[in-house]
């Protein structure tokens, strides 16, 4: 799949804009990963490409406005490759360090760090042993 990662780079910007001084996710060169990373999946792929040439080729050089209302015709015809290319796109945005720093956001699994959870009561189990088995010995 050959795509025009500056093009590709200024859709994403207009998707997930710079906020402060963390720049959007064009910006931070998502568009090179997200394009390899589509590669492994032909779903995510085929929806890249779809989106990818649905781009009008003076994208980049448009106005925002006008950016804005190319990606909304992009969506209202091509929603389903639109949808996956959003997931593809907060995926990977979502993943950076710099963008876990800005949420404040540790990045760890919750277990065995973070989150302390009560010992189990097996006591909500009585119900369900109660009950007489769905299966037979056999």
């Amino acid at each position: 799949m050959s795509t025009d990662l500056s093009l590709l780079s200024a859709a994403l910007d207009r998707v997930v804009p710079a906020i402060g001084d963390l720049p959007g996710a064009g910006a931070m060169g998502l568009a090179e990963v997200i394009v390899e990373n589509a590669r492994q999946d032909r779903r995510f792929e085929t929806a890249l490409k779809t989106v990818a040439d649905a781009l009008p080729d003076d994208f980049a050089s448009l106005d925002p406005a006008a950016q804005d209302d190319a990606l909304r015709n992009i969506e209202s015809a091509q929603g389903e490759a639109f949808g996956l290319f959003l997931d593809i796109t907060y995926s990977f945005y979502y993943m950076r360090p710099e963008v876990h720093e800005r949420l404040n956001w540790h990045g760890r699994a919750p277990q065995p760090e973070g989150n302390e959870l009560p010992p189990f009561d097996d006591s909500v189990l009585e119900i369900a042993r109660q009950r007489a088995p769905l299966w037979r010995k056999v």
